[in-house]
């Protein structure tokens, strides 16, 4: 017992402490969308991640990384969401771009299918900006689009 209440705390606090606030990553001011295929879904903490491939805002067509819910918040809206977002479903994807402009990464909104049927995604920015880093500034690094 003496090992298992540590590191049950241990596992609750890591991915509260992964989480960081939309506004210094992510533009709000900048909404978009991106049609084109499901190339990866990850489903990690502290975010999943959609890698769509297709024509991205400004027309350069490639891979463009969709940081949405955490896991577990996902199996509780939509248990089914790792079965709809196989690879190949065609799909739009709504969302916000990354601050950096080097960064092929949003933070991800709502999932249209090819039926007319969606799924959301991700966080408003304003829920999102309820996450606070613990101390100092956020150490964080924007979804890597290269495949895993």
């Amino acid at each position: 017992m003496r090992f298992w209440l540590p590191a049950l705390v241990a596992m609750a606090v890591v991915p509260a402490v992964a989480h960081h606030p939309f506004t210094p990553y992510y533009d709000a001011s900048r909404p978009t969308s991106i049609t084109g295929v499901v190339a990866e879904l990850r489903v990690v903490n502290p975010h999943v991640v959609l890698i769509v491939e297709g024509p991205g805002p400004d027309g350069t067509t490639g891979r463009w990384a969709f940081e949405g819910f955490p896991p577990n918040a996902f199996r509780r809206r939509q248990n089914d969401f790792e079965q709809r977002l196989k690879p190949g479903t065609r799909i739009t994807i709504s969302g916000w771009p990354a601050r950096d402009p080097n960064a092929r990464a949003f933070s991800g909104r709502e999932t249209t299918f090819a039926d007319g049927s969606t799924m959301l995604f991700g966080s408003t920015p304003e829920e999102a900006d309820h996450w606070r880093c613990g101390s100092g500034d956020c150490s964080y690094i924007y979804p890597d689009v290269r495949p895993q």
